[in-house]
């Protein structure tokens, strides 16, 4: 049963992973923007919130379903950071593309390591839908027989293919060939994701969670 069971929750896991979110967007906008070391705080970021959202579900209960209060709450502080990383985005828009050389840090750009840790782990952390993934994740998906040995397990194989998958994702962008290939258009491309990050918030306001 173990094999199974594991293929069926990784294989999960990974779909989920390979979806476009703000995630996604945070990271490929550090990597040619501000450089690898920025992209790589930004996917340690992630992994961190995933990892706090794991650790919820490991224990078999959630602090978003037991308190709609403050599901609803972080569902408005998510708003807010969404539709403040549109913003960004649309303003960065407006400051030339990178360099091909580039990959490290913009002069004059607070761009490094902790910068992008601080905007990785709140971009995961204020999404309410990361705690309701993995708490539905284990319920459906995970035994009521399986030990809490193999389930910690399964929550440290599913945190670090978070870190894995993101700092892959950075690696590639930040090559020079593709800065050179994609930096000049940045810009539209910032100003697009910035418009996406914007609706998101928008309906991440009116929907239900």
């Amino acid at each position: 049963m173990f094999p199974s069971e594991f293929l069926l929750l990784a294989g999960a896991h990974l779909l989920a992973l390979a979806s476009p979110g703000p995630d996604f967007l945070l990271l490929v906008r550090s990597a040619l923007r501000h450089g690898r070391r920025h992209g790589i705080g930004a996917a340690a970021g992630i992994a961190l919130a995933n990892g706090m959202y794991i650790a919820l579900a490991l224990g078999g209960f959630s602090l978003l379903q037991q308190s709609p209060a403050l599901l609803t709450a972080m569902k408005w502080l998510a708003s807010i950071y969404l539709a403040w990383l549109g913003w960004l985005f649309m303003q960065s828009s407006l400051k030339p593309a990178p360099l091909p050389a580039a990959g490290h840090q913009q002069a004059g750009v607070p761009a490094g390591f902790a910068a992008g840790l601080g905007a990785g782990f709140l971009s995961a952390a204020l999404n309410p839908k990361n705690g309701v993934f993995y708490l539905g994740l284990f319920t459906l998906m995970v035994g009521a027989q399986t030990g809490a040995g193999r389930k910690l397990a399964y929550g440290l194989w599913m945190f670090f293919a978070v870190f894995a998958w993101d700092a892959a994702l950075v690696l590639a962008m930040s090559q020079r060939r593709v800065i050179a290939l994609l930096g000049r258009g940045l810009p539209m491309v910032e100003r697009g994701a910035g418009l996406l990050l914007m609706l998101a918030a928008a309906l991440l306001a009116l929907a239900r969670v």
